[in-house]
Parts: structure tokens; C-alpha cells; sequence
């Protein structure tokens, strides 16, 4: 599985990624009995942290890193867990980061009362001058999770537009980035512009990694992505690939429509599935939409004056892209 190399990106963040950890762990350390349990177990998966890592990125081209914006750091992951908890809830998934989910360990009820604990959680971890600047936003954010993962229910086992997909890869992953970049900026209490361009920074990173990831999903990537492959084909969600196939002769369209449209998707059905994307240009045409939205990434920080944080956010949107990429 690819991982970040934060060291290298940027030397001071390993240091202020130690202290958001720290900052994750007292929350489960908090708690007692069965709650600290499941806290502990859904937090301590290790993933990329990307999002704890935009905050701090955030801050450190605003001025620099404050108590303030590790706080912040820890309640965005938190977020992210929570979400991926509820996840698991809807697709039925049974891992998550190399072990077994919550659903698998505690079933339904229990996973999506705990997915909801943490969320109510991270609003009381915000500092008191937080919650007046940033708890407004944050819950507006959680509120697009929401209706992106609602939209995208209403709308599995059927082609969609690729207008509806990006809405609901907006809302479900680049609403929370995008905020973790604006966020970064007001802990340190940066300039309006500033915290508008990393805004748009994370807003586009999180739709290029959210594309990436949906195309691995199809393709596999070796193991190196860690993401198991063809679980969105098997809970028959469109991703892009498919809607660009599809687009392309209306004989592919109805063929991906009864693989979408049946009970359930097979092993046979899967392959069918990448034969007719492979028997088209939609793979390289869904790499051009990541590559896309890197670059708008990356133009986004113009206004950002030059320091070795923007430096690693280019990185990160560039040849260091925590996902492997095909041009």
C-alpha cells in the first residue's frame, strides 16, 4: 500500500502529525467500558491521515501550526472515521484498513450509533473560539456528506450523469478536504484569501483522489493502492469509467445498465464490465479528469506566498500523489 512520506514532503510535519495522534488518542482514552473500546478500535486503523495532514499544511503557509489547528487536525479525521463507519454500514463492508469494520465486529445498530458518537464528539473536542469560527462549517460539511452518500444511494444500479457523480464526489469527500484546507488557514489566522485558495486546493484534491480511487476500484493497482478491487461494481455504484463508457455507444450503455440493474454482480459480470471499459477510451478519459483537477489543485495556489508547506501541497497534487496514477 502506498504511503506519505510526511518527512520528506515537509520536515516539521512529523512532529505536528505526533501531536494530532495524541490528540486522537485521548479521546478513546476518555472513555471507559465498551466505547473506548470501539473508539480505539475504528481510530487507530492507521490510514493516510491526508486530511490531519492539509490542515497542517494549511496552517504552516498561513504562519504556522498553532494548538488551535492540531485540534482541528484530530476533529477532521474523526469526522473521516465516522464517516467511513456509516460507510461500512451501507455497503455492508466487512474490512476497513486492513481489519475487520465496525459492522463486521458490532453489527448495524451499533456502528451507526457509534459513527454518530464520534461526530457529536468532535464538535465538543473544538476549542471555544473554534466552535464560533469553525463548528457552522463544519456542520454544513457534515451535512453534504450526507446528501452526497444519500444522493448516491438514490441513484445505484442505474448509469448516471457525469454531472450527478461529481455532485456526489463533491459532497462526500471534497466538501470535508476542502474545508480541512480552509480550516488550517483560520487556526492560523491567515488571510481570507489565503484560506479561499486552500480551499479550492482541497476541494480539488479530493475530487482527483476520490476519481483515483473509483478507477482503482475497476483497474486494481497491485495491492499498492490498498483499496480491494471491485467493491463499488458489487454495491453497483456507477463511477466514472462506467459513465464515460456508457457515453460512448448506446450498445455499451445497455450492457452496463443490466450488469448495474441485476440483484447482484458476479465475477462474470465484473469482467464483463472492464472488458467493455477497456474496449473504450473512458479509463484514460477518467485519468484525464484526475489529472484535471490536480492541476486546478495546484493553480489554486497562486495566491500562497512561497514556503516549504506549498511546497509539499504541490507535491502532494503532483508527483508525490498519495494514490498510484496512469497519464
Amino acid at each position: 500500500m502506498l504511503s506519505v512520506q510526511y518527512a520528506e514532503l515537509c520536515p516539521p510535519l512529523p512532529d505536528l502529525m505526533l501531536r494530532v495522534e495524541s490528540e486522537i488518542q485521548q479521546l478513546w482514552e476518555s472513555e471507559r467500558g465498551f466505547l473506548g473500546v470501539a473508539t480505539r478500535r475504528v481510530l487507530s486503523g492507521r490510514g493516510k491521515r491526508l486530511r490531519p495532514a492539509l490542515v497542517l499544511l494549511a496552517a504552516e503557509c498561513a504562519g504556522g501550526a498553532c494548538d488551535s489547528t492540531v485540534n482541528f487536525a484530530a476533529v477532521a479525521e474523526i469526522v473521516h472515521t465516522a464517516s467511513l463507519v456509516h460507510d461500512d454500514v451501507v455497503d455492508g463492508a466487512l474490512s476497513r484498513r486492513g481489519r475487520r469494520s465496525a459492522k463486521a465486529d458490532w453489527g448495524n445498530k451499533v456502528s451507526v450509533l457509534l459513527g454518530d458518537y464520534l461526530i457529536a464528539r468532535s464538535f465538543h473536542m473544538l476549542s471555544h473560539r473554534d466552535r464560533e469560527r469553525l463548528a457552522p462549517a463544519l456542520a454544513e460539511v457534515a451535512q453534504r456528506m450526507c446528501e452526497g452518500q444519500i444522493l448516491e444511494l438514490r441513484l445505484t444500479g442505474r448509469i448516471i450523469s457525469e454531472a450527478q457523480y461529481l455532485d456526489i464526489v463533491r459532497a462526500k469527500t471534497g466538501a470535508l478536504v476542502g474545508l480541512c484546507g480552509e480550516a488550517g488557514v483560520i487556526t492560523a489566522d491567515g488571510s481570507p484569501e489565503t484560506a479561499s485558495a486552500l480551499q479550492r486546493y482541497g476541494e480539488e484534491f479530493g475530487l482527483a483522489f476520490q476519481i483515483a480511487d473509483d478507477i482503482l476500484d475497476l483497474v486494481g493497482s497491485n495491492g499498492r493502492s490498498g483499496k480491494p478491487q471491485g467493491r463499488d461494481l458489487a454495491e453497483r455504484k456507477t463511477t466514472l469509467p462506467l459513465i464515460l463508457a456508457a457515453k460512448s455507444a448506446r450498445r455499451i450503455r445497455t450492457q452496463l445498465g443490466a450488469v448495474l440493474a441485476a440483484d447482484a454482480v458476479t465475477a462474470d459480470s465484473l469482467r464483463l464490465a472492464r472488458e467493455l471499459v477497456d474496449s473504450t477510451r473512458s479509463l484514460g478519459q477518467s485519468w484525464s479528469r484526475v489529472h484535471e483537477s490536480l492541476a486546478r489543485a495546484r493553480a489554486a495556489l497562486g495566491p500562497v506566498p512561497e514556503c516549504e508547506a506549498k511546497r509539499a501541497l504541490l507535491a502532494l497534487a503532483g508527483d508525490r500523489f498519495p494514490l498510484p496514477v496512469m497519464r
